[in-house]
């Protein structure tokens, strides 16, 4: 979004709500484990566009929510899917770690 229209960031609360017990984030591993595909498209979209001035703590939560979704959905190759150089370095050195991880979580 931020591409195409000029974003202003407000610093100041715009909705103040309650957490709901049965709500988004509670339920966010089924969600995650019933919905990979949408997720998996998304952050692989992510990595195709440019990654200037993107921190690096920022990459490593995209990198991580790739190889958690590429897990998921059970995608062969999904290393090749990414076009830089140095993002599949990045991948492939968190690749065992993440995959391990994310059978564990979802073992739970």
């Amino acid at each position: 979004m931020d591409r195409n229209y000029k974003i202003v960031g407000i610093n100041l609360p715009i909705m103040i709500c309650e957490y709901q017990k049965d709500g988004y984030t509670k339920n966010i591993r089924e969600i995650f484990s019933k919905n990979p595909k949408g997720y998996y498209e998304y952050f692989r979209e992510i990595l195709q566009m440019p990654m200037k001035g993107i921190t690096f703590s920022k990459r490593l939560y995209i990198y991580k929510h790739y190889i958690l979704f590429s897990v998921l959905t059970k995608k062969e190759h999904a290393i090749t899917r990414i076009a830089r150089f140095s993002d599949k370095l990045w991948i492939i050195f968190l690749w065992i770690p993440g995959k391990i991880k994310t059978k564990n979580y979802f073992r739970k």
